[in-house]
């Protein structure tokens, strides 16, 4: 019986035009067509074939700085050696969706660099790709598990990114599971670095193989002239914005005001979106403590197959933006009212602020608050906005039922955890949980 509410929720909740934060929709698979788009992005839909000869994964909604559409070769290739040595001003904004190709004409200074190496593969034909970032990479990977397109010829590899972390480490994404690694910070002990890995690491409790290192040619279209210099939405102070905090149908935030909550706007849609406009993070003070993603004991299914979508389809879409409260509300019926304290059980029954509809944030809202309000952190205190722990803190993207996603706030490497832990025993680092809300 639970199952089958958990089902009707989601056919509730998750229409066939999903609040997706990178354009995909079910309809857009359907019925992409066939057919090339244009290069100045005519005709171009999320599974159209590109004017590149690859396949457009990626629909920003309206132009942008760098373009509208992102275009993905259809094929991997080995990296065939190491990721290289170029530095670039290591910051988050390098992770941005549109930075790929400003990230990849630095690792072009560098003909050690794989983007030098394989200039064969990513110009070609007359058209240029590059070596994606961090987050243009983690959308082309949802988009080729939730679709299922069989143009793409990508296997089970660990894929680099152009996105440096730190002058000796950058990031990278398995594809066979979406985990995207820097493996700094003591995630592999005594790693001074890993731009001259060739085969990915070994993790602990991972049963994925050391595997060669794999890059994707990533594009923008349509094109445009302009640059972008410097990326920078980290906030460094909060704001105190009475147009935002007072709420009402005047209501205007903007990211870092202290929202109607008392929590810190982390981001603004631009415009109402179908979950809200902003969202906003919990302060300190409403934070949780030592709490496990679900009670020990309780084998309840979260997810389970429906005629419309596959658990582990369900679960990519429930990494996206918009869908924590969804996801909230999906775990909560499964798991129930156990008298037992959990995760999104604690963010569901939080009042803060005056508010109660919090919830636990996905993957994606939350790896976004920590770009924004998680920088300029002193060794290993807490931050000097939002007051972020340097543990672990967990997301309402479930991974398999058995372990969810964190996001372990000292870097913003993101991992898969054992459900039912509540922190970690060596050194004994409790899982904490900060709750989002969704307004305007």
């Amino acid at each position: 019986m639970v199952l089958r509410r958990i089902a009707l929720l989601i056919a509730i909740v998750l229409p066939v035009v999903l609040p997706f934060s990178n354009g995909l929709n079910t309809t857009d698979i359907a019925n992409a067509s066939v057919a090339p788009c244009s290069i100045d992005g005519t005709g171009c839909r999320v599974g159209s074939v590109g004017p590149g000869g690859g396949i457009v994964f990626y629909d920003a909604g309206s132009m942008q700085w760098w373009g509208r559409f992102l275009e993905a070769k259809t094929t991997s290739v080995p990296a065939a050696g190491p990721w290289g040595s170029a530095v670039g001003n290591p910051r988050v904004a390098n992770k941005e969706i549109g930075m790929g190709k400003a990230n990849s004409q630095i690792m072009l200074q560098d003909s050690g660099s794989v983007y030098s190496r394989q200039q064969s593969y990513f110009v070609a034909g007359g058209a240029e790709f590059f070596l994606p970032s961090k987050d243009e990479l983690d959308a082309l990977y949802n988009y080729w598990k939730i679709s299922r397109n069989k143009r793409l010829k990508y296997g089970a590899a660990p894929m680099w990114t152009s996105s440096e972390a730190s002058v000796t480490f950058v990031w990278y994404q398995l594809f066979q599971d979406g985990t995207q690694f820097t493996d700094a910070n003591g995630i592999i002990r005594g790693l001074k670095g890993n731009k001259d890995f060739l085969k990915s690491p070994v993790h602990v409790g991972s049963n994925f193989k050391s595997t060669d290192f794999h890059v994707i040619g990533v594009r923008a279209l349509p094109a445009t002239s302009k640059t972008q210099g410097e990326i920078d939405l980290m906030v460094r102070t909060t704001t105190k914005n009475l147009q935002c905090s007072n709420g009402g149908v005047n209501m205007l935030c903007k990211v870092g005001d202290i929202g109607p909550g008392g929590g810190i706007v982390f981001y603004d849609a631009g415009k109402t979106e179908s979950w809200g406009r902003y969202l906003e993070i919990a302060p300190q003070s409403c934070e949780g403590e030592r709490l496990p993603w679900r009670p020990a004991g309780n084998k309840k299914t979260v997810y389970t197959w429906s005629a419309a979508r596959s658990a582990a389809k369900m679960r990519i879409e429930a990494k996206r933006l918009g869908m924590g409260k969804i996801n909230t509300g999906v775990i909560t019926l499964a798991l129930g009212t156990d008298t037992k304290p959990y995760a999104a059980k604690f963010a569901s029954d939080s009042v803060c602020g005056g508010k109660d509809d919090w919830f636990l944030p996905s993957k994606d809202e939350l790896d976004i608050a920590f770009n924004r309000l998680a920088q300029n952190r002193v060794a290993g205190n807490d931050t000097p906005v939002g007051g972020f722990n340097k543990g672990y803190y967990w997301t309402s993207t479930d991974y398999n039922n058995s372990t969810a996603w964190t996001q372990y706030f000292m870097d913003g490497q993101q991992f898969d955890r054992v459900q039912t832990l509540d922190g970690n025993r060596t050194p004994p680092t409790p899982f904490r949980v900060r709750a989002v809300r969704a307004f305007g």
